[in-house]
């Protein structure tokens, strides 16, 4: 590369740095962040776990409420049990929508979910609580989202939320700071590869 090229490229990088380092200076408001994590590809709950250990690493308290999926063992949550005290771990364990045909009965799991969730959602000893297939719970109904959305607002005001699942209704989406959309180009599924430990679950 040449000289010239060079000090072209130097000259882009320090523009891009004085642009960045504007906008960090900007960013001057202190508090926790709603995060939605949405669409239909793969990679929500793993986006919001990662977020969760991020927390751990800096020695936080976390919650994390799983309003699906719990009735098998996940890789994820046997690594959170090493954590002890500083994990607070819940899951409604009814399987996903589809393995259940009660809707009264999901209704009820949901709602006992929901309250575990609702008391980390008032506690301000929890730095990041993350609401793993939220979503699900509000489109069918089984959830009062006016209610959901309220509790989410009204939480501490240094305390983060992430939820996750399809098709994020617009009451979630408008109390969000951050929205990510995950979109589903192709998936080992579709061409008949069972999912693996460690990658999938």
């Amino acid at each position: 590369m040449n000289e010239e090229r060079l000090a072209r490229h130097a000259a882009r990088m320090q523009r891009t740095k004085t642009v960045v380092d504007a906008a960090i200076a900007r960013a001057d408001k202190e508090r926790g962040v709603v995060i939605v994590v949405t669409g239909n590809g793969k990679g929500k709950t793993t986006s919001a776990l990662g977020t969760l250990f991020r927390a751990l690493g800096h020695g936080q308290c976390v919650g994390l409420v799983q309003f699906i999926k719990g009735t098998k063992a996940a890789g994820e949550i046997t690594f959170l049990e090493q954590f002890g005290q500083n994990v607070h771990y819940h899951a409604m364990a009814t399987g996903f929508t589809w393995e259940s045909q009660n809707h009264e009965a999901d209704r009820l799991a949901a709602e006992a979910a929901w309250a575990e969730a609702r008391k980390m959602l008032r506690d301000d000893r929890f730095d990041l609580v993350v609401l793993d297939e939220l979503t699900y719970m509000l489109k069918y109904r089984y959830l009062d989202a006016s209610e959901v959305t309220a509790t989410i607002a009204a939480r501490p005001k240094t305390q983060s939320v992430v939820a996750t699942g399809r098709g994020a209704p617009p009451a979630l989406l408008e109390i969000a700071d951050t929205i990510s959309e995950i979109r589903d180009v192709r998936h080992a599924f579709h061409a008949g590869i069972k999912a693996r430990a460690g990658v999938d679950f």
